[in-house]
């Protein structure tokens, strides 16, 4: 993150590719935190709900546009 990018008391939505296993929303959160900024929202485009990064960022809102899910197996009859 650039210095001056963002000032103390600003809002700010964070948006990512992809939310797998949560880690870099939450350290995006973190540093954004740091520095007086409050998240309001993060936004991704996919999310692997299996790996549960949802979990990792508390009470922040997600938005989602696409939710993966693994196959069903089939089952031979």
């Amino acid at each position: 993150m650039h210095v001056g990018a963002v000032q103390p008391g600003e809002r700010a939505l964070v948006i990512d590719d992809l939310i797998a296993t949560g880690g870099t929303l939450c350290a995006a959160i973190r540093l954004l935190e740091r520095v007086g900024v409050k998240v309001v929202e993060c936004a991704c485009v996919i999310e692997l709900p299996e790996l549960k990064g949802r979990e990792k960022l508390g009470e922040t809102p997600l938005f989602i546009l696409v939710s993966s899910t693994e196959p069903e197996k089939e089952t031979e009859a």
